[in-house]
């Protein structure tokens, strides 16, 4: 309870959320394509980890 006061101060001097003029948009469907090639590459990775795994056990 003593930390209230002090919660209080400190929400009056937050810098709100600064938007660059060159900041990129993206539209839904190339979000959609980054998420599905970030998907891709993860499981990529873990089938190399499972195989290697596989490859080195007796």
């Amino acid at each position: 309870m003593a930390h209230l006061p002090y919660d209080d101060q400190r929400g009056a001097s937050r810098l709100d959320d600064i938007i660059a003029a060159d900041e990129a948009h993206p539209t839904l469907g190339k979000q959609m394509l980054n998420g599905l090639g970030g998907l891709v590459v993860l499981l990529a990775t873990g089938v190399v980890i499972v195989l290697l795994v596989l490859w080195k056990s007796p």
